[in-house]
C-alpha cells in the first residue's frame, strides 16, 4: 500500500467513523456508468469545504485494489446498486493532491509528482519498467504487466493554474496532464479520471489537455449536484437529530441554488451541529483577499453592486467571459463570476444573477466593507 499508488481506504474510514456522516456514495453509481467509456474524465470544481476531498477519499476506498473495502460500504446507497460488486476494489489507483506538492516544490512540481509516483511503482514492479520514459509510457507498461487499468484522482488540480504566473510552467503542466488523460496510451490504461479544483478548467487558446473532461461546477453540477454540499432534506434531518432550529441554520448556511437544488456549505453545517451553535465557520479568507483586489478596482461600479447585494439585491452577471483564472480578471462580470466559483456569491441560473447566499458569507463582505464603501 502506497501513499500515491493504491493509497488504501484510510481517509474514507476516518470519514465513516466521524460523529456526523452523510452518505454520498451515490456519486459512485454515476462514476460506474462512465468508467471504461469515452466519457470517463470527470472534473468537479466547487468552493472550498464543499466535500471534494471527502469524495476523493471515498473513490479511493471503492476502486483501489489490494484491500477489501466492503465493510465501509455496508448499508450505503451504492451497495444496493447492480454495479457495486462489479467495480469494488478492482483497479490500480493513483491519487495526487497537487497543493501539497506545490507547497514544497513550486519550481519543479511536475518532476516531483512524477518522481513520487515512480518511487512507489518501483516498490511493486522493480526493474520490469523503464522509468526514463514519459509517464504515459510508464503507466502503459504497468498496465501491460498487470492487465489492470488505472483510476487517476487529482485533488486541487488547478493549484498550478491558480498560483502560477509562469506561463511556461502552466504549459508544461498541461502537457503533463495531457499524457495522463489524452495520450494514445491513456486510451488503453485509463479507466477513470476524477479531478477536483476550485476553478473550472482554464480556457487557454490551442491547449487541449483537458477538453475531454465533463465539468461539474458551482454554476451547473447537473446530476452530481447533491453529492457536493448538503441538500435541504439532509439538513432538516440533521436539525432534528441535533436539536437545532432549521430556519436559523437556513439563514446562516443556505443560499446556493445549483440546478434547482438548495445546497448548504457542509463544513459549516457540520460544525454548527457538533458545536450546537451558529457561528462563522467558513474561514476561507485567502481566496477572498485575492479577489478583493478586483472589488476595490470598482469595475463598472462593482463596489456599489456589492453594497446592493448586502441589502438583498441580485446583480445580473455574464458568467461566460471569465477565463477561469484569477490572474486575468478584467471586468465586473469576471470578478462576480470568480466570486461565484469561490463560494462567496451564489448564482441564479434562471435569472442569470449573482447574490450573497447567506449570513455567514455576508459577514465576510461586511468585514471588508471599508474597502467597498
Amino acid at each position: 500500500m502506497g501513499i500515491y499508488f493504491n493509497p488504501g481506504n484510510g481517509s474514507f474510514t476516518k470519514d465513516k467513523n466521524s460523529q456526523l456522516y452523510i452518505d454520498k456514495t451515490g456519486l459512485i453509481e454515476y462514476l460506474n456508468r462512465v468508467i471504461c467509456t469515452n466519457a470517463n474524465c470527470i472534473s468537479v470544481s466547487h468552493a472550498r469545504r464543499f466535500g471534494k476531498s471527502h469524495a476523493a477519499g471515498m473513490i479511493d476506498a471503492y476502486y483501489r485494489r489490494g484491500c477489501d473495502s466492503s465493510e465501509l460500504f455496508v448499508d450505503s446507497e451504492i451497495a444496493a446498486k447492480d454495479s457495486y460488486a462489479v467495480h469494488l476494489n478492482k483497479y490500480n489507483v493513483i491519487h495526487i493532491d497537487v497543493s501539497s506538492f506545490w507547497d514544497a516544490y513550486k519550481d519543479n512540481v511536475i518532476e516531483k509528482i512524477q518522481e513520487y509516483i515512480y518511487d512507489e511503482l518501483k516498490q511493486v514492479y522493480g526493474d520490469q519498467i523503464d522509468y526514463t520514459k514519459m509517464i504515459s509510457a510508464v503507466l502503459m507498461s504497468v498496465y501491460n504487466i498487470s492487465g489492470i487499468p488505472f483510476v487517476i484522482i487529482i485533488d486541487e488540480w488547478d493549484c498550478v493554474i491558480r498560483n502560477g504566473g509562469n506561463k511556461t510552467l502552466v504549459h508544461s503542466y498541461l502537457q503533463f496532464l495531457h499524457l495522463l488523460f489524452k495520450s494514445e496510451e491513456s486510451k488503453t490504461f485509463l479507466a477513470l479520471a476524477y479531478i477536483t479544483g476550485i476553478l473550472p478548467i482554464k480556457k487557454i487558446k490551442d491547449e487541449s489537455a483537458l477538453n475531454n473532461f465533463r465539468e461539474f461546477t458551482m454554476l451547473k453540477s447537473k446530476q452530481l449536484t447533491r453529492y457536493f454540499g448538503f441538500t435541504e432534506d439532509e439538513v432538516k434531518k440533521l436539525c432534528i437529530t441535533y436539536n437545532m432550529d432549521f430556519e436559523s441554520i437556513k439563514a446562516w448556511y443556505n443560499g446556493y441554488l445549483i440546478d434547482g437544488l438548495h445546497m448548504y456549505n457542509p463544513n459549516s453545517v457540520v460544525q454548527a451541529m457538533l458545536d450546537h451553535d451558529y457561528d462563522f465557520y467558513w474561514k476561507n479568507t485567502s481566496s477572498f483577499e485575492s479577489i478583493n483586489t478586483f472589488i476595490t478596482m470598482n469595475y463598472a461600479g462593482l463596489k456599489d453592486d456589492v453594497l446592493a447585494m448586502l441589502s438583498g439585491d441580485k446583480i445580473r452577471v455574464n458568467v461566460n467571459t471569465f477565463q477561469n483564472d484569477l490572474t486575468t480578471v478584467a471586468s465586473k462580470d469576471d470578478a462576480l463570476t470568480a466570486l461565484i466559483h469561490l463560494g462567496y456569491l451564489a448564482y441564479d441560473a434562471n435569472r442569470k444573477m449573482a447574490y450573497i447566499p447567506n449570513h455567514e458569507v455576508s459577514n465576510k463582505f461586511i468585514e471588508l466593507q471599508q474597502h467597498i464603501s
